[in-house]
């Protein structure tokens, strides 16, 4: 119910106000409004609507001091997020790693309140870990990135970690998949075209879970 100021920028616009009161001693009070034009429509492009602030934006972070984008604070924001998904008592969360996935994965899953889809960028480690220190005892994520944590990566990004498609026919080969399927892994482009190449070999995403989960639990 109140403005989306955080308590240390609130005393710093408090403080600097009563300054410039006392150096102008014939003013009685200030009225403060911090406003940003197109604001509300801005915010839609933010974690704000997922972290309950509506009505516009807020860029007056906790310290009131503006820093250059840092893993912490993106990290940070992960938790919020789950914290919030978990307060609204969503059953579920499902990770993603950007805007364009989390609008398919939404008509994938329509009955999820937007709070339940989780931005985690390439911190899938550290999204896991967050996840499990709140509570949350299912995680959807997507086979692209459940590939690539399956083999020991928690940080996900294509700069670092490519699809390993040797990989790939490791596990298809010990999930028994057929050998015409296994031998066009090497052809594949996008993780995803695996859900049609072994849709008939089940134990191929069973044991890709395992493996993530053996991963995860340490």
């Amino acid at each position: 119910g109140d403005p989306a100021i955080n308590p240390t920028p609130r005393r710093m616009i408090t403080s600097e106000i009563e300054r410039l009161l006392r150096t102008h001693g014939t003013l009685s009070g200030v009225s403060v409004r911090v406003s940003v034009p197109g604001g509300n429509k801005l915010a839609q492009k933010t974690f704000n609507p997922k972290l309950g602030i509506t009505g516009g934006i807020s860029i007056i972070g906790t310290s009131g001091i503006v820093r250059p984008f840092s893993s912490e604070a993106f990290v940070n924001s992960i938790r919020k997020e789950i914290q919030v998904a978990r307060a609204l008592g969503c059953p579920s969360i499902v990770i993603n790693s950007g805007a364009k996935s989390e609008n398919y994965l939404r008509s994938r899953f329509p009955d999820l309140p937007a709070q339940a889809f989780i931005h985690y960028g390439n911190y899938i480690g550290d999204t896991l870990r967050l996840a499990d220190e709140e509570g949350i005892t299912h995680i959807t994520i997507m086979i692209g990135k459940a590939v690539k944590l399956a083999e020991g990566h928690l940080d996900t990004h294509s700069r670092n970690v490519v699809m390993n498609r040797d990989f790939i026919i490791a596990l298809a080969d010990e999930s028994h998949c057929p050998p015409a399927n296994i031998a066009r892994v090497a052809e594949i482009t996008l993780a995803r075209e695996l859900w049609e190449l072994f849709a008939d070999t089940p134990a191929f995403f069973t044991l890709l879970v395992d493996r993530c989960m053996a991963v995860c639990r340490p």
